[in-house]
C-alpha cells in the first residue's frame, strides 16, 4: 500500500513537472504572442486608432493582455475619452479582438482651431480633431453647458429624416426672442426657430421644404411659413 502511495505521488510530481515544462515552452514560443488584432464596435473612431491607444502589438503575450486588461482598458479610455468601455476576446488561440463601446456623438463644437465631440449628456470630449467627423451638426454660440445639453438633446430626439439633414445650429437670441435659434440644413435651406418649440415643429420641415420652389428660410418661431432667399443683385 505504501509502495503504491509513493508511486502515485511520484506520478503526480512528474505530471506537474511536465505541465511546468510545457507552460515554460509555451511562454517562449510564438504561440504565446498575439498574432492578429481586430477591433469591433467602433463608430467614429478608427480601428488602428484604438489599437495604438491600447499599446498592444504582435510582441505582446496574449496571456498578459488578459492579466492586464483593466489597466489596458483604463489607458485606452484616457487616451480616447470618447470610449465608454473596452473588453477583450480571443479566437484561433492567438487572435485578439478588442470590443469597444463609444459614447453617442451628438455633434461637434469648434474652438481654438480644433473640433471637439459632444456626447449624449452634453459633455465635451477633450479630444482634438483637425477636421469634423461623420454627418454630425456643428454647434455655434452655445457657451454654457446647460444650453449645449438642451440643444444637443433636441437634436438627439429629432426624426431621423430631419436629423441627417441638419448641418449647423446657431444660438441667435434677440431682444424680442432670447430663445431664438437658427439652423443650417444640408439641403441648402435655413430654419429660424424657438428653442422651446423647435423639436416639435421640426417634424413639419420635410413637408414645408418639399413645397418650396426655391431654397430659402423656413420660419418656425411663430406658426410655420417659408420664403425664398433674396436674389443677389
Amino acid at each position: 500500500m505504501a509502495k503504491r502511495k509513493r508511486s502515485n505521488i511520484k506520478n503526480i510530481v512528474i505530471f506537474f513537472i511536465a505541465i511546468v515544462i510545457i507552460f515554460i515552452a509555451y511562454l517562449g514560443s510564438p504561440l504565446s504572442k498575439v498574432r492578429n488584432i481586430s477591433v469591433e464596435g467602433v463608430n467614429d473612431l478608427g480601428a488602428q486608432q484604438v489599437i495604438d491607444a491600447t499599446q498592444i502589438n504582435d510582441n505582446k503575450m496574449l496571456m498578459s493582455v488578459f492579466f492586464e486588461k483593466k489597466s489596458i482598458a483604463e489607458r485606452t479610455k484616457k487616451k480616447l475619452p470618447s470610449i465608454k468601455s473596452v473588453s477583450f476576446g480571443t479566437h484561433n488561440l492567438r487572435d485578439l479582438t478588442i470590443n469597444v463601446t463609444e459614447y453617442q456623438t451628438l455633434g461637434l463644437i469648434y474652438k481654438g482651431g480644433y473640433y471637439y465631440r459632444i456626447i449624449n449628456d452634453g459633455r465635451i470630449i477633450d479630444q482634438k480633431m483637425k477636421a469634423p467627423i461623420g454627418n454630425y451638426p456643428i454647434y455655434s454660440g452655445f457657451n454654457s453647458k446647460k444650453d449645449l445639453k438642451k440643444i444637443s438633446d433636441i437634436y438627439k430626439n429629432l426624426n431621423n429624416n430631419v436629423k441627417t439633414n441638419v448641418s449647423e445650429f446657431y444660438n441667435a437670441p434677440t431682444k424680442l426672442n432670447p430663445y431664438r435659434v437658427k439652423i443650417d440644413m444640408n439641403d441648402g435651406n435655413k430654419v429660424v426657430a424657438d428653442i422651446r418649440t423647435v423639436q416639435a415643429k421640426m417634424q413639419y420641415y420635410p413637408g414645408i421644404a418639399s413645397q418650396m420652389k426655391k431654397k430659402g428660410v423656413i420660419n418656425l418661431e411663430v406658426g410655420a411659413y417659408s420664403y425664398p432667399f433674396k436674389d443677389k443683385k
